[in-house]
């Protein structure tokens, strides 16, 4: 049994995202994000797992410009 929240990233799927991808083109890549935040701009959309029994969370943020692109390619270490 395992003890998780949040929404599991596909990390190889992560290492795919490029600066012009439309909002519909990372949701099919990554499924749905667990938040959106507006922020100046655009949006942010995270998603965040958490393993509730050793602790270790991972984010992977993603913004996007007004347009609905993605305005900058988020890091990703080679260890996810």
């Amino acid at each position: 049994m395992t003890a998780c929240a949040g929404t599991p990233v596909n990390w190889d799927n992560a290492r795919q995202i490029k600066t012009g991808m439309t909002q519909k083109e990372i949701t099919e890549l990554m499924g749905r994000p667990y938040l959106v935040k507006a922020q100046a701009g655009g949006q942010l959309w995270v998603w965040s797992y958490v393993n509730g029994i050793t602790g270790s969370v991972r984010t992977l943020s993603v913004p996007f410009d007004s347009t609905g692109r993605v305005s900058e390619v988020p890091p990703v270490p080679d260890s996810f």
